[in-house]
């Protein structure tokens, strides 16, 4: 299999010029973390959400305004499967943990890696929580083909 066989093929691009709030947004509905930056139709440079998190941190701004309050909890005596299944239905990568009302930690999928949980379990697991489901097959070559 070759990567154009599996590619994202909808370029998700702005300008140098777009701002913070905009190009969030553009993650935002396209579901993406990643995106290309052009100007005048040549590679400029990328933005990650990760970039954009950390620019967000300058503002001071209450986390509030960030936060997720629907937060999705196991118990820490579940057994892996649970949260594993959990993280697969919610598509989450991390879980908190409790005891009754008590958070005693947070289990991540790099916790569950090194585990014996099945291979077969956590592929599909891993299929279901990283799939895009806004950004397939929407490639237009008229539009989409830069140059480096």
């Amino acid at each position: 299999m070759k990567i154009k066989d599996i590619m994202s093929k909808k370029l998700i691009t702005c300008s140098p010029d777009d701002n913070i709030l905009f190009v969030s947004n553009l993650m935002n509905v396209w579901d993406v973390g990643f995106i290309i930056i052009m100007d005048n139709n040549k590679l400029y440079g990328v933005v990650t959400d990760r970039d954009i998190v950390c620019d967000l941190a300058n503002e001071l701004r209450a986390i509030k305004n960030y936060a997720h309050t629907n937060v999705i909890t196991i118990d820490e005596n579940k057994k892996i499967e649970d949260a594993l299944n959990l993280m697969k239905k919610h598509k989450l990568k991390r879980l908190v943990v409790t005891n009754n009302t008590k958070i005693t930690g947070v289990i991540s999928l790099s916790d569950i890696f090194p585990t014996n949980i099945n291979e077969k379990k956590l592929l599909d697991a891993l299929k279901e929580i990283y799939a895009i489901n806004k950004n397939n097959n929407h490639y237009n070559p008229n539009i989409h083909d830069f140059p480096l």
